[in-house]
């Protein structure tokens, strides 16, 4: 192969290489998560995933300052309550009621995320029936809905 012709083949790899270094340090650099360049179907999907993740954080936000205790005493409730080992704490709005969705092994425990007092348990995938979902006690602090 002629060196002229080797020349070409690595400038244009380089460039290539080098284009799609700049493109993706540009992407990841960005200080506005909902903002993206959309350069391909793949970061379509990221994008539309971008949005839906601020989403849940500014919900998250929003719910947190309604919060009156802390995930840990959340945390320290449940473990309490059932005797075992938390692997995860999560603030939720459940159906306008504000509780802490701790999880020990294959158990939720439901928390009042206003007095730490236990509301339920269920297991983890079990369907419960609308009836069981009415007559759950519902959480001190109610979250109030808001229009779409």
């Amino acid at each position: 192969m002629k060196t002229s012709t080797k020349l070409v083949l690595a400038t244009a790899l380089l460039g290539t290489l080098g284009l799609g270094v700049l493109a993706k340090s540009v992407y990841a650099n960005q200080s506005n998560p909902d903002a993206a360049i959309v350069t391909s179907p793949k970061f379509q999907i990221a994008e539309a995933w971008d949005d839906d993740d601020v989403k849940e954080r500014q919900e998250a936000e929003k719910v947190q300052k309604l919060a009156k205790i802390t995930p840990q005493q959340a945390q320290k409730a449940a473990e309490d309550h059932l005797k075992g080992k938390a692997k995860e704490v999560e603030l939720e709005n459940d159906n306008g009621n504000l509780v802490y969705e701790v999880t020990i092994g294959h158990i939720e425990v439901a928390v009042d995320a206003g007095n730490a007092k236990i509301l339920y348990t269920e297991k983890i995938g079990e369907e419960y029936d609308d009836a069981t979902e009415a007559a759950r006690p519902r959480s001190s602090i109610q979250v109030p809905r808001t229009a779409n």
